[in-house]
């Protein structure tokens, strides 16, 4: 990456755009998967037969484990095109949010770290074998990644750039979290709660949290889901999906999930696997930072965003009942900022060769995928 100053932008960018038209091209390669992605389907169907988008049912049975805007989504795609339904919502429902969450971790590493590394980040971030499996899924938690990025970047846009005019992004960070709870649940709550209350920790400024507005945010987030709720309570099933959904899909889930039950320690099993191939590095950079923290006070703003987004939410998760790889997909780009900052300082000899070296796995990788993925379709569906 011995770029002239004046070419390297131009080339990250010609990559950025070579990429993610190939994910796009991908997306009209893919066939859907029996077990997740056709269940979506279905729900949708009975969704838009029924004309009911509030209730979502799953072969005429009660469906409360997720909430409706992506679903919605999926209804107005359906809508406009049937006969390339599947690919065109893995683009709008996947790449598309992706890409976002991708530019975000770019602004926002460019206002506290430097532009060149905001490039490199991305580009490490956007390849990792993990996040380009999981944005050519038909999944909402790669939507829900997008608006948690998106509050966590109205905070910290205006916290760290004073002059920025905070009273308007504090509105819009409270509604993006108000909408991705809509998208998939209470984690789009917990995740930009938990980070920014640890990040003013860190930075011994704990009463910061008065500026933000907590009840008006509070009153804001209210407001929205209970717009919700009125409107599921005028069906007549409504009190029961409302009870279903805070209880069983909700409340359940962290006490004692009915299904994904795994041990406390699932992810720290887990991370090393689909940390790939940074994960030597991530966990070196993990295991500085934990042995460092008494001295968090001499920490750069991008070290501290790093580990508040990690450290709180992976302990968060680890402790609820049930589990999956895909709930820790909004913490990546701290793990991808804290494997980078490791190399920066502990490598600094050799450190683009590392960035160029991992850049290079995982686009080997991805090259690898791209090839076998007709393997992949016939095997699916033999």
């Amino acid at each position: 990456m011995r770029f002239k100053e004046d070419t390297y932008k131009e080339r990250y960018k010609l990559f950025f755009i070579g990429y993610f038209a190939l994910l796009i091209g991908i997306a009209f390669l893919r066939f859907p998967d029996v077990r997740n992605e056709l269940k979506y389907f279905i729900i949708t169907d009975q969704m838009v037969y029924s004309k009911n988008f509030m209730i979502l049912k799953y072969f005429n049975e009660l469906y409360p484990d997720k909430p409706p805007v992506y679903f919605w989504l999926l209804g107005l795609i359906r809508g406009f095109s049937k006969e390339s339904f599947y690919p065109i919502s893995l683009i709008i429902g996947g790449i598309i949010p992706a890409g976002v969450t991708a530019y975000l971790g770019f602004k926002l590493s460019k206002l506290c770290w430097n532009e060149k590394m905001a490039y490199i980040s991305t580009a490490i971030f956007i390849t990792l074998p993990y996040i380009f499996g999981v944005s050519l899924v038909l999944r909402m938690d790669t939507l829900m990644t997008m608006f948690i990025m998106s509050s966590l970047y109205m905070f910290f846009s205006f916290y760290l750039n004073k002059k920025e005019k905070s009273f308007n992004r504090i509105i819009y960070m409270y509604i993006f979290i108000a909408i991705g709870i809509l998208v998939k649940g209470g984690a789009a709550l917990v995740i930009p709660l938990l980070t920014i209350i640890f990040y003013l920790y860190l930075n011994k400024d704990l009463s910061y949290i008065k500026k933000l507005r907590p009840i008006l945010g509070l009153a804001i987030i209210l407001v929205i889901l209970g717009l919700w709720f009125l409107m599921m309570l005028s069906f007549p099933e409504g009190k029961d999906y409302i009870g279903l959904l805070l209880g069983q899909e909700t409340l359940g889930r962290v006490v004692k999930a009915k299904t994904h039950t795994r041990p406390i320690y699932y992810y720290l099993k887990l991370l090393p696997l689909t940390t790939l191939p940074i994960a030597p590095f991530f966990l070196f950079g993990l295991y500085k930072n934990l042995k460092n923290l008494k001295n968090r006070n001499k920490w750069k703003n991008i070290d501290k965003i790093a580990f508040s987004l990690l450290i709180p939410n992976l302990i968060f998760f680890s402790l609820i009942s049930g589990k999956l790889d895909i709930y820790l997909l909004p913490l990546y780009y701290g793990i991808v900022i804290m494997t980078l900052r490791v190399v920066e300082k502990k490598w600094s000899g050799t450190k683009e060769k590392i960035y160029k070296t991992l850049l290079y796995i995982n686009c080997v990788i991805f090259s690898i995928c791209f090839i076998a993925l007709p393997y992949y379709n016939k095997k699916l569906y033999s």
